[in-house]
């Protein structure tokens, strides 16, 4: 439902030129979403799993989110992070860009038809890039890294949670006004992604090695078959939560049952609701 405000106590008004788009969420905290272009297909990262992936992609089916102040990076540190199950393509494929709309400043996280990977930061007509040596595996899913730090001046690729490229380079500056984030595409190359994305990502820091390794095998279980990610049940609005330290697991209640954590996966539910509090200890868990 749209509702227009009335600016006058009568006469008539006219509006044109309204675009109504569907949107993909943005589960961070900014909640700004991606725009739907033509048809992006969703399924499930792996048979019965919760994740799903995005694929479909070319010049008309893409996602796009709007300028958004938060990805100016200047020459300050950025990381770009993300899935994708490789189609051993014959040419090279972008992931993930960020273009403004003269092609002026860019950010472009690129995998080669070797299945090498590319992160190229452009600041008008000169551009510093690395390129790995190291692949990707075709037809499985792989973790991928692009990194920027040290105000500018280092560019690092990860796979699979594993440094495989870092360099020196000049820093470019990233600020634009009109610079919008495209995923599985890029007008300024032409360039698809002929694969499946996943669990993508943009942050104005620099992760440490360690903790993008953590990220890799915290993340990885959720591409398993028959892996659950989400709260059991319909409803989002938590009741009670207690992590037992015997265990290491999160037991997280809802008016649909008490859901167990180990790390991201959901391992366990219940089915009664649950009430104002949880109490978990050595493998012992009691509800209110």
């Amino acid at each position: 439902v749209i509702i227009f405000p009335r600016i006058y106590a009568s006469g008539n008004m006219v509006i044109d030129n309204v675009s109504i788009r569907l949107a993909e969420e943005d589960r961070s905290v900014n909640g700004n979403g991606l725009q739907v272009f033509g048809t992006v297909t969703k399924t499930p990262v792996a048979t019965g799993a919760d994740l799903v992936a995005y694929s479909g992609f070319n010049g008309s089916n893409y996602l796009e989110q709007p300028y958004n102040s938060d990805l100016d990076f200047g020459t300050g540190d950025f990381c770009i992070m993300g899935w994708y199950n490789t189609s051993n393509s014959t040419t090279t494929e972008v992931l993930l860009s960020r273009v403004d709309s003269g092609n002026v400043a860019a950010i472009t996280c690129m995998i080669t038809s070797s299945e090498t990977l590319i992160l190229q930061v452009r600041e008008g007509s000169t551009s510093s890039t690395v390129t790995t040596t190291d692949t990707a595996a075709t037809g499985v899913w792989n973790s991928f890294a692009f990194v920027r730090r040290n105000s500018g001046t280092v560019q690092e690729v990860y796979i699979n949670g594993k440094l495989s490229i870092s360099g020196t380079v000049t820093a470019r500056n990233m600020s634009s006004s009109t610079g919008k984030v495209y995923l599985g595409y890029t007008p300024e190359l032409a360039s698809n992604a002929k694969g499946s994305l996943a669990l993508w990502r943009i942050s104005a820091t620099a992760p440490s090695a360690e903790q993008i390794a953590k990220i890799y095998n915290d993340e990885k279980v959720l591409f398993q078959e028959n892996a659950q990610a989400t709260l059991y049940g319909s409803s989002d609005a938590v009741t009670a939560l207690a992590h037992d330290d015997s265990t290491d697991l999160l037991h997280v209640g809802t008016s649909a049952g008490r859901s167990v954590f180990q790390g991201l996966r959901r391992v366990e539910n219940t089915t009664t609701a649950v009430g104002a509090a949880i109490s978990a200890s050595n493998g012992l868990v009691a509800e209110d």
